[in-house]
């Protein structure tokens, strides 16, 4: 068989078994937050999402997760982490860039005085000349 006769076969249309439209309904249904209503032309059934608080839209979120408290426990430990972490880089770099002014102070300080150093030795090599 080739690739293309493959493909054809796997991509064809084949008709849903007896029974499958009624087993969506009752499993949508089930569903405590949503309900069913018939479409415009009566055929074409429509979910709607029924109003619900902010509070059991979380627990249906943590519970389509099946986040038990263990897991919660380590999430909120990696993200304590991650936190610390970032916090602790960030203090790292401040401290560089202290550094890093403190090295150009000295520098300048060192240039300062290496200047006045070079204008004494002229000074004092001038009245030696005299």
């Amino acid at each position: 068989m080739s690739l293309e006769t493959d493909l054809k076969n796997a991509l064809r249309r084949v008709p849903a078994p007896e029974g499958f439209a009624e087993r969506v309904r009752h499993v949508i249904l089930s569903r405590p937050s949503a309900s069913l209503r018939a479409g415009s032309d009566g055929e074409e059934l429509v979910l709607s999402e029924r109003s619900e608080s902010k509070e059991s839209r979380s627990r249906r979120f943590f519970a389509a997760l099946r986040m038990t408290e263990s897991w919660r426990a380590i999430l909120a430990t990696f993200l304590l982490a991650v936190v610390l972490g970032g916090w602790g880089a960030h203090e790292m770099i401040e401290r560089r860039r202290e550094g890093q002014r403190a090295r150009q102070q000295v520098l300048l300080a060192l240039r300062i005085a290496g200047s006045k150093v070079a204008r004494a030795q002229h000074e004092v090599s001038r009245q030696i000349q005299r």
